[in-house]
C-alpha cells in the first residue's frame, strides 16, 4: 500500500473518531455549569464520559498514524525536511494532549463516587476539556505544515493550499477557547474551525487516494505484463 493511500485512510479514520467524539460529548456534562450540577450530572453519564475518553484515545492513535504517513509522503517527494519535522512533532504532541484529557476526563468518572469535593471533580473535567480544546492549536499546525509540504510537491494546486492554510488559520484561534472552554468569546470560532478542518481533511484524503490511483494502476500493469 503507497503512502499516499495510507494517509488517506488515516485522514477518513480521523475524521470518523473527531465526529465520533463530539457526539459522545454531547451527551456528557456541561463544564459552563457549576460544579454542583456538573458533579450530579458526571454521575449519571459516568459511562457516556468513559467511552468518549475510548473514542479520544483512538482519535490520539489516528493523529499518529496521520502525521507519520504525510512526513513519509512529504520527505519521499523530496519537499524541505523540517515541514516533515513538524508534521511529526505536532502530531505527537496532539496525540499526547488528547490522551491527557481522555485520561483525566476517564479518571473523574471512574473516581466520582470518591471524590467528596465538588470543586475537585469540576477542576478535572475542566482541565480535561481544555487539554481537548488546546490538542486544535497543534492540529492546526500540522495541518498547515502538511499543506505546504503537499503544496511544494504538486499534491496540491495552489488554490486548495490557500484554502488549507485558511482553515488552519481558523482552527489555530479558535483553539485559544482553551482558556475558557465552552464558554469564551473564541466558542464560535473553535466550533467554525473544527468543522472546516474536517470537511479539509475529507478532501485532502479523497485527493491522496486519487493521487494513488495512477500509480497503482501502472504497478498493476507492469505486473500484468512480466
Amino acid at each position: 500500500m503507497r503512502v499516499e493511500r495510507g494517509a488517506a485512510l488515516a485522514g477518513f479514520a480521523f475524521v470518523a473518531t473527531a465526529i465520533a467524539t463530539a457526539v459522545t460529548e454531547t451527551t456528557g456534562p456541561d463544564i459552563t455549569k457549576t460544579p454542583a450540577e456538573l458533579t450530579a450530572k458526571l454521575v449519571s453519564d459516568r459511562a457516556d464520559v468513559i467511552v468518549n475518553s475510548a473514542v479520544s484515545v483512538a482519535g490520539a492513535a489516528a493523529v499518529l498514524l496521520l502525521a507519520a504517513t504525510l512526513a513519509t509522503l512529504i520527505m519521499e517527494r523530496g519537499a524541505p525536511k523540517v515541514l516533515a519535522r513538524i508534521v511529526l512533532c505536532s502530531g505527537a504532541v496532539t496525540a499526547a494532549t488528547k490522551i491527557l484529557g481522555a485520561i483525566l476526563s476517564s479518571a473523574d468518572a471512574s473516581s466520582i463516587h470518591a471524590l467528596h469535593d465538588n470543586q475537585i471533580v469540576y477542576l478535572l473535567f475542566r482541565g480535561a476539556q481544555t487539554a481537548d480544546t488546546a490538542a486544535m492549536i497543534f492540529f492546526a499546525v500540522l495541518l498547515a505544515a502538511s499543506v505546504a509540504g503537499l503544496s511544494a510537491v504538486g499534491l496540491l494546486s495552489r488554490a486548495s493550499a490557500r484554502a488549507g492554510i485558511l482553515t488552519a488559520g481558523v482552527l489555530l484561534v479558535g483553539g485559544f477557547d482553551y482558556l475558557a472552554p465552552d464558554a469564551g468569546p473564541l466558542s464560535p470560532i473553535q466550533a467554525l474551525g473544527a468543522v472546516l478542518s474536517l470537511i479539509y481533511l475529507i478532501f485532502l484524503s479523497t485527493t491522496l487516494l486519487r493521487a494513488d490511483e495512477p500509480t497503482t494502476r501502472a504497478h498493476d500493469s507492469l505486473v500484468a505484463t512480466t
